[in-house]
């Protein structure tokens, strides 16, 4: 770092140690370390690039903020629904919700089924919100139809 001129900020420092329980309870006796006469221990989960990554690796606090977020904004959309063209819909759903889900879900490759189902459950209620569907109306119609946005997962 020296060399490269750069400097650590200890106040702004974070790590994660991801592993089973067990891996990481083997690790345990090593924390609290010091770095530049800070306390530093292992956090639960940190953010990089708009990722969360927890201990066990399973993104499901990642996936629970990306749902979180999404439903936001179809609450909103579901507001001004009535105001708007289908084209003007699908803009905003695209931009505000499906670009959410779409950012890098790569990286949810072998989650379990209940995590994904949880995404999916956000993209068919967008579906409903902008065809103007009923709450309760099958989404497998809206998803394949050219009036709504592609399926994702």
């Amino acid at each position: 770092m020296k060399n490269s001129k750069l400097k650590l900020n200890a106040n702004k420092t974070e790590f994660i140690i991801i592993g089973t329980v067990t891996q990481r309870a083997k690790l345990d006796g090593f924390f609290p370390t010091h770095i530049l006469n800070q306390s530093v221990t292992p956090a639960h989960s940190v953010s990089n690039l708009g990722v969360n990554f927890d201990e066990s690796f399973n993104f499901k606090q990642h996936i629970s903020k990306t749902c979180r977020c999404c439903f936001y904004h179809i609450r909103d959309l579901r507001r001004i629904r009535r105001f708007l063209s289908l084209s003007v819909a699908k803009t905003i759903a695209t931009a505000l919700v499906s670009s959410r889900l779409d950012y890098c879900n790569s990286l949810l490759y072998n989650t379990a089924n209940k995590d994904i189902a949880r995404l999916q459950r956000v993209q068919n209620c967008l579906a409903r919100v902008v065809t103007r569907s009923p709450r309760f109306s099958s989404s497998v119609p809206l998803l394949k139809s050219s009036l709504c946005i592609i399926a994702l997962f």
